[in-house]
C-alpha cells in the first residue's frame, strides 16, 4: 500500500547515481584543494563535465584552464 510516508522516504533516499556523483565531486574537491559547495557555480560547471563523462581529473584541469582564460581576458 502506497502512502505519504513511503513517498517521502523514497524522495529522501539517495540512489546509486547520487552516491556516484557525490564520490566524483569529492574527488574533484580533493584535486582542487577545497570543498566544492553543492549548488555553487563551480559545482554546476563540474556537473556539466560529469554529465559529459569526464573524470574528476579531466574536469578540474578544464575548469582551471577556463578560469585562467577568464583572468587573462
Amino acid at each position: 500500500m502506497f502512502n505519504m510516508a513511503t513517498m517521502a522516504a523514497d524522495e529522501c533516499r539517495e540512489d546509486a547515481q547520487d552516491r556516484a556523483y557525490y564520490r566524483w565531486i569529492e574527488k574533484a574537491s580533493d584535486l582542487l584543494g577545497h570543498q566544492v559547495t553543492l549548488g555553487s557555480r563551480e559545482e554546476s560547471d563540474l556537473h556539466d563535465f560529469y554529465a559529459d563523462g569526464c573524470t574528476p581529473d579531466e574536469a578540474v584541469t578544464e575548469l582551471l584552464a577556463q578560469a585562467e582564460l577568464a583572468r587573462a581576458a
